[in-house]
């Protein structure tokens, strides 16, 4: 028995798994290239920051990675836009970063979902799969329950519970560690965005070192 037949035997909501899996597999893909593409943006502008002492030097360092990565986007808010307000200034560095880390965050609802209903979409299954058991036995109780025809009645209705979890488990497992993933990244940018608030405060009032 191939394992298409195997599939097909699992009915309509073995295909809904198919979609569903395809979907998790889009999203899976989609976040790791950004997370990637955030790291290592990031990684580069903290890299050219490092390397500056001054003032303008690091305004246009900024202006080359401005809105390039979610860090030089919060950072653009420090040095690019003027205001002596730190408090202000802390805010709205704040704020670009709740933007920055939903645009990374997009998408993580759907995985989420996908993982948690996979699994119910599979026992759902399983469900009908049962009850269309037990109505076959009552329909041939008089002249004689077959157990073959029992017993593959019964794996034919379990086979969509295994979708279930197949599904289920790999989404769960990619989305903890996406999860891990995007709190790193904005920890990372908590981290350089206070490193740089005191840096910037220092620069423009050099008595206060």
């Amino acid at each position: 028995m191939s394992i298409f037949s195997i599939f097909a035997k699992g009915g309509i909501l073995m295909w809904i798994l198919l979609l569903i899996s395809i979907s998790v597999i889009a999203i899976v893909i989609e976040k790791y290239r950004k997370i990637s593409r955030a790291r290592g943006l990031n990684s580069k502008l903290i890299n050219s920051l490092q390397a500056q002492d001054k003032l303008e030097n690091l305004r246009s360092v900024l202006r080359i990675y401005e809105d390039e990565s979610p860090l030089s986007a919060v950072l653009s808010k420090l040095y690019l836009e003027h205001n002596d307000d730190p408090q202000l200034m802390r805010e709205s560095m704040e704020s670009c970063a709740d933007i920055e880390m939903h645009k990374l965050e997009k998408g993580m609802v759907w995985l989420s979902t996908f993982a948690a209903i996979a699994p119910l979409v599979g026992f759902l299954g399983t469900v009908i799969g049962m009850v269309k058991v037990f109505m076959n036995m009552q329909a041939a109780s008089q002249s004689g329950v077959d157990i073959s025809l029992l017993a593959g009645g019964i794996w034919e209705a379990l086979l969509t519970t295994v979708g279930g979890l197949v599904v289920g488990i790999p989404a769960l497992i990619f989305y903890n560690d996406l999860v891990q993933n995007l709190e790193n990244i904005a920890k990372e940018i908590q981290d350089h965005s206070v490193a740089h608030l005191i840096r910037f405060q220092n620069l423009i009032n050099p008595g206060n070192k």
